[in-house]
Order: C-alpha cells, then sequence, then structure tokens
C-alpha cells in the first residue's frame, strides 16, 4: 500500500509529539471453519453474516440475500476499495468498517474463521487500509483512539480519510481469515510495507528517542500480527504448522528483488532486503523468521541510516520485546 509524502510526514509529526508521552509502548492490544456455506457451494456464503444489516447496507446494490462466496468477496472489495491502492472515499471507509464489525460480531473469537474463498478478497480488502490499521495497532495517535465508534468514524482531514475501530476486532478479523496462509501473507505484506514506509519517512535527525519509539511501534504491528499466527498454527499441529508458516513465508518472499540503495529509495530497501534474508528459509524455520521480522527491519533500519552500534541495538531489541509484548497481548485477545 502505498503512503503519500504529507501523509508520512504527518505520521511523523504525530510521533515526535507522542515521544513525551510514551516511555514503553503498551498498547491494550477467530482453527475450526465457521462452515456455512463453503467454496464448494452453490448456496449463501456464511449466511449468517449475510443476514447481518450492517453487510446489507455497506453492499449495496451488490447485495442478493444468497451470495455465494466468492460473489461476497468480489462485493467487498468493490465497494470498500478504490482505483488507487490506499485512498478511500468516506463511503468505502463506512462500508470496510460496518463489513469488519460485522464480521467480528458473527465469528467472535474462539476456533471460527470465515470460508477460504471469502478470505482472501477480504484480507485483500483490509490490505487496502493498512495505514488505517498500522494505526489502530499502535493505539498511539488519539484521531484513532477518539474516533474508536461508528458516529465518529469514518472521517476525512487534510492527509485523506480514515477508519477506526477496536483494537480487539482488527485481530479477530485477521484472525477469521488467516487459516488461508494466502489471506494471511497478504495482511502481513501489507503491515510489512506500511512498516517499511513509516520507518523511511523518519530521518536520523529525528532523535534517538523518535527514532527507538517508530522501531517499537513496528513491532507493536508485526508482533500482534505473530499472535495471530501463533493462535492458527498451535491447533494444527507441528506439520500443519511447518506447512502453514512455509506457505506464508513463500508467498511473503517471492517477488524479493535486489535491494535499491537506501538513498534512492528507503521503503523498497527495508522491504527488498528482509525480503532476501526470507527467501528460501526452510520450512521448519519460517515461523521464526517471521517473529524476528521487527528486530530484522529495524536492524536493517539502523545500518541504512548509519547509526552508531549502540543505536542500531537499541533499535533492534527494542523492536523485539515490543513485539514479543504485542504477541502476548494479541494471544490474550483471541482466546
Amino acid at each position: 500500500m502505498a503512503v503519500t509524502a504529507d501523509r508520512a510526514k504527518w505520521r511523523v509529526l504525530l510521533l515526535t509529539v507522542a515521544v513525551g508521552a510514551a516511555g514503553v509502548i503498551t498498547a491494550g492490544a477467530v482453527g475450526a471453519w465457521l462452515w456455512v456455506g463453503s467454496a464448494k457451494d452453490s448456496g449463501a456464503c456464511q449466511k449468517q453474516l449475510l443476514a447481518d444489516k450492517r453487510v446489507r447496507s455497506a453492499l449495496g446494490a451488490e447485495y442478493r440475500s444468497d451470495l455465494s462466496c466468492p460473489a461476497l468477496g468480489a462485493a467487498v472489495k468493490h465497494v470498500t476499495m478504490g482505483t488507487t491502492p490506499g485512498k478511500h472515499t468516506l463511503q468505502q471507509a463506512r462500508a470496510m468498517q460496518n463489513l469488519l464489525t460485522a464480521v467480528d460480531d458473527t465469528v467472535g473469537t474462539g476456533d471460527r474463521t470465515v470460508d477460504p474463498a471469502l478470505a482472501v478478497p477480504l484480507a485483500q480488502a483490509l490490505a487496502d487500509y493498512a495505514d488505517d490499521t498500522d494505526q489502530i495497532l499502535t493505539s498511539v495517535n488519539v484521531d484513532y483512539i477518539r474516533a474508536d465508534t461508528s458516529s465518529t468514524s469514518p472521517w476525512q482531514d487534510r492527509t485523506g480519510v480514515h477508519m477506526s475501530m477496536s483494537v480487539d476486532t482488527v485481530l479477530h478479523v485477521v484472525r477469521a481469515v488467516s487459516d488461508s496462509p494466502e489471506a494471511y501473507a497478504t495482511v502481513r505484506d501489507a503491515a510489512t510495507r506500511q512498516a517499511a514506509a513509516d520507518l523511511a519517512a523518519t530521518p536520523v535527525t529525528a532523535g534517538k528517542e523518535t527514532l527507538t519509539l517508530r522501531a517499537k511501534l513496528c513491532g507493536r504491528v508485526l508482533g500482534s500480527l505473530d499472535g495471530v499466527a501463533e493462535k492458527v498454527t498451535g491447533s494444527v499441529g507441528r506439520t500443519g504448522a511447518r506447512k502453514w508458516g512455509g506457505d506464508v513465508a513463500t508467498r511473503l518472499s517471492a517477488h524479493a528483488s535486489a535491494p535499491p540503495a537506501y538513498g534512492q529509495d528507503p521503503a523498497g530497501h527495508l522491504i527488498d532486503s528482509w525480503k532476501q534474508e526470507l527467501k528460501g528459509v526452510d520450512a521448519a524455520d519460517a515461523l521464526a523468521r517471521l517473529e524476528a521480522q521487527s528486530m530484522d527491519m529495524s536492524r536493517i533500519w539502523g545500518k541504512a541510516l548509519g547509526a552508531d552500534g549502540g543505536l542500531q541495538d537499541s533499535l533492534a531489541y527494542g523492536s523485539r520485546d515490543n513485539a514479543a509484548s504485542a504477541r502476548s497481548d494479541a494471544l490474550d485477545t483471541l482466546r
């Protein structure tokens, strides 16, 4: 997902302000299928979800009570995504918010997920809102915290249209789609690109505290997704976990290319450097490598900035520790 220059600069400004109030990042912050219509079925997909008034409202003219899972997924993408990646109208953002809260209320917590034919397009739509989900999961932007109600979100400001909801809802929905490795990889790839854009938008001149906080926030988001991965793989056995993790890693690194110079393309340098490290990793080690992502990206970032050894260590280990904390928090949420 692309992040505009104005939006990236605004996020750095908000981050700098947050440094004064943040010491340790401690933001508070479903394996079996919710089978009510499968991809092989000619009948309606996720009947309970289709019966939700918020889904009917969000889909508008696209709605039918007998939508198949592929048709429902296509409708979700059509009403929530625009022609420019990451850019939305208020109507699209409101549709996305209604759909996500309906999925959360329908699936909720526990061992229930959505049909895989719906999971992938829903993940693709969610990935298009990576800027919003990043802000929600880090929980330091007061605009998102204050707007966490249907009466105050979505909203529009000079940087664009934004949508907010609870951390729990985001985690529940990501978990609901993530039995599908493709869906999980879609969400994680978007989070990776968002994290890289945020790191790249923070110059070395921002100072140690701001740089360290940015690395910790990167850990917060990726660690939350680590928690989802652990929840998914915890119920499928060692072989299933290895297969799932290997599939995710293969998808994430599939288009890795030689990293551009940091000065030429900072975000691209961070993304491709990390993906090159992930490429070819053994399936048995894939989950561990994913859990190390925030530390690895922060290490790559510190080196690219030309930071001294002490600051590089501070960035890498601070990000690692916050990822571990976020993973634990996500698992608590997903019980």
